[in-house]
């Protein structure tokens, strides 16, 4: 498998993780820089979801380094696999039905601009973006949609046989984690986690936890780690700590050692890895329903449901009950593990293809 990408940096990079998985890394060129410059100068937010996916939607041609090396592995490719609609019109074979096109979706991205973009020209850029999406689901031989509900909202917007979309979602490796240590019943503070990128939904919850959760739970110690904290990093609250990125190790040593995990989603389609890998580490989960959907987790068994209004009360009641916790955790885990596994998503998806294969 090759995975062709693109990056803001310098020169080509071509990484091999396994001898059947390569990736090469593709400079942005001078056209998508003078794009992004124009979508500063619009003041297109957020930034970290809008400026790399419109760079690549809106240049006129193919750059030429990407080309050379699509049409350095095309012939000898069997499936072309889209990972977003944004890189549609570099896939320049696409209309001559050659090779089964797969869309692998990460979310409706149609739907994620629609309430996540803003700025002068939002509306004209998502109309563009919906249309690339469209017709990619209109056209691809099969699309794999993360849950249930972005299937049902893909055969609810666009002109698409059902029976060419299939539920593959997101997924964790069960053996990474590390031990995690026992939960402390006497002590009176404990730590909630939460971890994520850049993303606005994530920066949204960011907030919060710090401008409503953390002066409500005032025993709890709020630890926030990954790229989402940034905008917050001068917060001066006692029982706030803001990681900034971490690395793998750093990860796993949280997940062993927090005593619950939160996600009080707003918006977002698809399902939530990072739900996945904290009920997969065994962590305890207080989340609404936003972040455990397409999950089929039940609340009280695999996870303890809040909404925004009683997020912090249910936290301040839940989190001392050790056992009941306990109890939960280990239901949640063995849930996830069972559903999630990458073992098990990938032998759903080998079916898929082989049938793909049978039909070119």
């Amino acid at each position: 498998m090759t995975l062709l990408s693109q990056k803001y940096m310098p020169e080509v990079e071509e990484i091999e993780y396994s001898p059947t998985f390569r990736e090469v890394k593709i400079p942005t060129n001078d056209e998508q820089n003078k794009i992004d410059k124009q979508l500063i100068l619009e003041k297109m937010e957020p930034r970290f979801s809008t400026h790399a996916a419109l760079s690549c939607a809106l240049i006129k041609k193919t750059p030429p380094i990407f080309l050379d090396y699509y049409n350095k592995f095309y012939k000898n490719t069997d499936i072309i696999i889209h990972e977003s609609p944004f890189t549609l019109k570099y896939d320049i074979n696409f209309d001559l039905g050659d090779k089964p096109r797969i869309y692998n979706s990460h979310n409706h991205e149609a739907i994620f601009a629609k309430e996540v973009w803003h700025g002068k020209n939002a509306r004209k850029y998502i109309q563009y973006v919906t249309r690339m999406e469209q017709y990619l689901v209109e056209n691809a031989n099969l699309v794999f949609a993360t849950s249930v509900e972005d299937k049902n909202s893909f055969i609810n917007s666009f002109n698409v046989n059902p029976k060419n979309i299939k539920l593959v979602p997101n997924g964790i490796n069960p053996n990474v984690w590390y031990k995690r240590k026992k939960a402390d019943s006497i002590s009176s503070r404990k730590t909630a986690l939460f971890i994520g990128s850049m993303h606005e939904p994530n920066i949204d919850i960011v907030n919060f936890i710090i401008s409503h959760l953390a002066l409500r739970c005032e025993t709890i110690d709020f630890i926030i780690a990954g790229q989402c904290g940034k905008k917050f990093s001068n917060c001066k609250l006692p029982n706030i700590k803001i990681m900034g990125e971490v690395n793998e190790e750093q990860k796993l040593k949280l997940f062993s050692e927090s005593d619950i995990a939160i996600n009080p989603a707003f918006f977002g389609t698809g399902t939530k890895i990072k739900t996945l890998e904290f009920l997969s580490a065994g962590i305890p989960l207080v989340s609404t329903a936003v972040g455990v959907k397409g999950m089929y987790l039940q609340s009280g068994k695999h996870y303890i449901h809040a909404t925004h209004e009683n997020f912090s009360s249910t936290l301040n009641k839940e989190i001392v009950k050790t056992d009941q916790l306990e109890a939960i955790s280990l239901q949640g885990q063995e849930h996830v593990n069972k559903l999630f596994s990458w073992e098990y998503i990938a032998k759903k998806i080998k079916v898929h293809l082989d049938l793909l294969g049978s039909t070119k």
